[in-house]
């Protein structure tokens, strides 16, 4: 399986792959992709893809936690998590092999640390044969469905 994240967030999506770590986590990884929410869905789809492309299985534990957020804060210019996540919203891009899923997510509050829990039943999937505009607009829909 391959998974992708992304973030909508002041007119800006915040793309990246995630990686399976060898304890099977799921965590963000390099590089992040930075676009304008106004990009066609042709190019959003083509960087869909991209980053599943590079979404890897068997990477290392990390062993400091707080440095990978620290970077993530840095990369999208704020200083914490709860600034950033409080006016962001989140989807997954999973790919089988034989279709795209794509996940939104609702953000939590303060009693939940700015956490984002899945909305099982807004998922959305498209076939594996999907075009880039296609993926795209499947993006678009996905971040409207989100809370």
């Amino acid at each position: 399986m391959k998974r992708a994240g992304a973030y909508k967030r002041e007119k800006r999506l915040y793309l990246n792959p995630k990686s399976k770590t060898t304890m099977g986590l799921w965590l963000d990884t390099s590089p992040l992709i930075i676009l304008d929410e106004t990009e066609p869905p042709p190019i959003k789809g083509k960087q869909v893809r991209e980053l599943l492309r590079r979404s890897r299985e068997g990477v290392p534990q990390p062993t400091d936690w707080d440095n990978l957020m620290r970077a993530f804060l840095q990369e999208v210019g704020v200083k914490s998590w709860s600034r950033f996540a409080k006016t962001a919203v989140t989807c997954t891009i999973e790919f089988d092999g034989d279709q795209f899923v794509f996940r939104p997510y609702r953000r939590g509050g303060p009693k939940d640390h700015y956490a984002f829990f899945p909305i099982e039943d807004r998922k959305m999937t498209i076939s594996s044969d999907a075009s880039d505009e296609e993926l795209g607009l499947m993006l678009e829909k996905a971040f409207n469905a989100c809370e």
